[in-house]
């Protein structure tokens, strides 16, 4: 459904935020909140604008959320409509020049997020000076139709992110807006262009379209079950901030033949 051009299109009328679960005490919380106590890696819900009042209630996907559990195949058109109608309640304001940008908790989440989404990484590395102008000019660029949902973006933390440039492969020495492609399993990858932090808008978004459609020449689309598969023989394994022992321990339980407690007939 989220690749369906009409659901994407529906989404725009929303903020869309996502909660990487398993990298943050404060996500699993709002995670837990959403869905009653369990501790799960999705959780979908419909606020209201200040993002405090529930519009509809919370499950696992949109599905859930908006009443259509158990009622059969759902079309994505009738999931679409209804968003539509929820958005259809609320105007936007005049105010469009406080958008933020987005970041991560650390750059180790944001290049295996990136790799996971078949994105290129924007990584923003430069002395505390000049993070203002970059910050503007970025702004500009991911606000552009053109560029909006083709990238994601994390800023340098200087204590958890020292160690960043270890397993990335090209110029990473000197502070810069860095253009980079996530690897296969999203624990390495390499710089694709540098940028000055005195690019302008216009400049980076140039260098940001170059590169991407390099990316789509090179990068062949994942499919998650072969993925998976390829990362187990290959003994890959992403070490979470956050113990997901209670979804495995539910995995277990299914392999197992059991469900709510019971056994499966």
């Amino acid at each position: 459904m989220f690749a369906n051009e009409d659901f994407i299109e529906a989404s725009r009328k929303y903020v869309c935020i996502r909660i990487e679960t398993f990298e943050n005490k404060e996500a699993e919380e709002k995670v837990r909140a959403l869905l009653n106590g369990r501790y799960a890696n999705t959780a979908f819900c419909i606020f209201d604008p200040q993002g405090e009042e529930k519009l509809t209630r919370s499950g696992r996907g949109p599905l859930t959320a908006l009443g259509f559990r158990g009622r059969g195949r759902v079309e994505d058109e009738t999931v679409i409509r209804q968003m539509k109608e929820v958005a259809a309640q609320f105007k936007p304001g005049d105010n469009q020049g406080n958008a933020l940008l987005q970041d991560f908790n650390s750059f180790r989440q944001a290049l295996n997020v990136a790799s996971a989404d078949q994105r290129l990484l924007i990584f923003v590395d430069v002395k505390e000076d000049d993070k203002q102008q970059v910050e503007d000019n970025l702004k500009q660029v991911f606000g552009d139709s053109e560029i909006t949902g083709k990238f994601h973006l994390n800023f340098m933390d200087a204590e958890v992110d020292k160690d960043w440039s270890k397993k990335i492969h090209g110029e990473t020495a000197s502070p810069g807006i860095f253009i980079i492609r996530s690897g296969t399993y999203g624990q390495d990858g390499m710089v694709m262009d540098r940028l000055k932090h005195s690019s302008s808008a216009e400049e980076i978004k140039t260098a940001m379209t170059a590169a991407n459609e390099k990316f789509a020449s090179l990068e062949d689309r994942k499919t998650y079950s072969e993925h998976v598969r390829s990362g187990r023989r290959n003994g890959i394994y992403f070490e979470n901030e956050m113990s997901n022992a209670e979804a495995s321990d539910r995995r277990k339980g299914r392999r197992n033949g059991n469900r709510r407690g019971g056994r499966n007939r």
